[in-house]
């Protein structure tokens, strides 16, 4: 089967294509479900016409599943770079797993080689890249959402950035599907510590593993003004994942929990029961994201997902976006989102005109800026952007007097006064965990590490982080 893209698809290619006249490494930013594999498949076959070789990189198995069958439909020809699989080192075009590809990049020479969810990568990407750079390769980046998930930049990786068309236009072309979005409940976050970027992991499990009245908040809702729809809802962790999905079965509805220990079979049984509507939820932890694709990982046509519950609370911009991403799919009539979480008035709507950038950001200053504006009904509950009328139920928000407020003192005065006591504060932090029995600060070093490698920080950063913590 031949590749046919569509207008924007063909407008992205010429621009990226124009990219790589000048630059050597080139990322290609356009969101979920604009259609970046089926571009990036386009590239390759065009390229085996031309008699080049290209290499496609996958972060997870899962991704590599789907591509196969992206370049089975279009009869493009291929190899294998994993776990069991074949593996043809004379092929034109392999489909590699980042972390088999470490031990055989010597013995593939593409022309260029594509990244798929390339925000997903850390060190071993590093090594990728560099190995690949140095012979002369091109290199094609693909994300939806060009930032780690610490908030660092992908300019360790890339020299430029083709943008495709935004969320918002996207939806307004119909290529993706409208949203209605809702903020039926809150959870109070005040208490969980911020490590790399992002919630404590944690501690924000122990904390929504325990709020047993924000699951059957979410339930309860999910019942009122979704009932029926197939609903992909999102957890903190696996233990808090099987949580809601008994919850939700023990209120009627027919729900299952999947992870990526799930047996590959037996989540295939689910998705397919799901896309027959067998089962109406779905939770997960984490899985639904960067690029799984519920059909093809099922074996089935298609699935559309209606409707989304977010319980899990993220200060990282890149992964909210993903999971928005996930029930943006095309459709005929608008997505149902349940915030939960507080991530509406962390990141703003899902449509917001975000402008992407290779640079990295200063951690923590990406996702919470103080120009974020959602309001929330308080009848119907809608979240929208400020506006006299709630778009959902006409409901008129009462108009607020302003107040001045006068502070006492000299400002600046205040402000150094802050300063030096959060920096007191964190000398007696660090001074603190120097002094740890050695067990304790080993068990606190290794927590932190995981964390910091989970968000892809590289071994080098990660190691001068300890030492600043008082950890090394």
């Amino acid at each position: 089967m031949s590749i046919k893209l569509y207008p924007h698809q063909e407008k992205q290619i010429n621009k990226l294509r124009q990219s790589m006249k000048r630059h050597k490494r080139v990322l290609m930013q356009s969101p979920t479900g604009s259609g970046k594999s089926v571009m990036a498949a386009s590239m390759i076959a065009s390229a085996r016409q031309k008699g080049s070789k290209s290499l496609f990189v996958v972060p997870r198995r899962e991704l590599l599943r789907q591509m196969k069958d992206t370049f089975n439909n279009f009869d493009i020809p291929y190899s294998h770079v994993a776990p069991g699989y074949s593996f043809n080192p004379e092929a034109d075009t392999h489909i590699a797993s980042l972390m088999s590809l470490k031990s055989k990049l010597s013995y593939l020479k593409p022309n260029v080689v594509f990244v798929d969810e390339t925000h997903f990568g850390a060190a071993t990407l590093d090594r990728v890249v560099d190995y690949y750079t140095k012979q002369g390769c091109w290199i094609v980046g693909l994300s939806a959402t060009p930032v780690k998930l610490s908030g660092q930049g992908l300019d360790c990786w890339y020299d430029d950035m083709v943008q495709g068309e935004s969320l918002r236009w996207l939806i307004d072309n119909k290529w993706l599907s409208d949203y209605r979005a809702f903020a039926p409940s809150h959870v109070d976050l005040s208490g969980v510590k911020t490590v790399a970027g992002d919630y404590a992991k944690g501690q924000l499990s122990e904390l929504m593993e325990q709020d047993r009245v924000l699951v059957g908040n979410a339930v309860k809702h999910y019942k009122e003004h979704a009932s029926g729809k197939l609903n992909v809802t999102y957890c903190v962790s696996v233990k808090h994942s099987e949580i809601v999905a008994e919850e939700f079965r023990n209120q009627g509805v027919p729900a299952m929990s999947i992870s990526g220990k799930t047996p590959d079979d037996e989540r295939r049984r689910i998705i397919r029961a799901f896309a027959n509507r067998e089962i109406e939820v779905l939770t997960n932890c984490d899985l639904l994201t960067f690029g799984f694709d519920l059909a093809s990982n099922a074996g089935v046509d298609d699935v559309t997902v209606e409707c989304m519950s977010d319980l899990r609370p993220t200060k990282s911009l890149a992964l909210q976006c993903q999971k928005w991403g996930r029930v943006l799919r095309r459709k005929d009539y608008p997505a149902l989102i349940f915030d939960h979480a507080n991530n509406f008035q962390t990141h703003g709507m899902a449509c917001e005109n975000r402008q992407w950038t290779l640079e990295s950001k200063e951690t923590g200053k990406r996702s919470d800026e103080k120009n974020i504006a959602v309001r929330e009904c308080p009848k119907c509950f809608r979240c929208h952007k400020p506006s006299p009328v709630c778009p959902g139920c006409n409901y008129i928000y009462p108009v607020e007097e302003r107040k001045i407020k006068e502070v006492e003192g000299d400002l600046k005065e205040i402000k150094a006064i802050e300063r030096k006591k959060k920096k007191a504060a964190r000398a007696k932090k660090v001074e603190r965990n120097r002094n740890l029995p050695p067990e304790a600060k080993k068990k606190a070093r290794n927590a932190m590490k995981r964390n910091l490698l989970a968000q892809g920080r590289p071994m080098g950063q990660v190691f001068a982080i300890l030492k600043s913590e008082g950890l090394s």
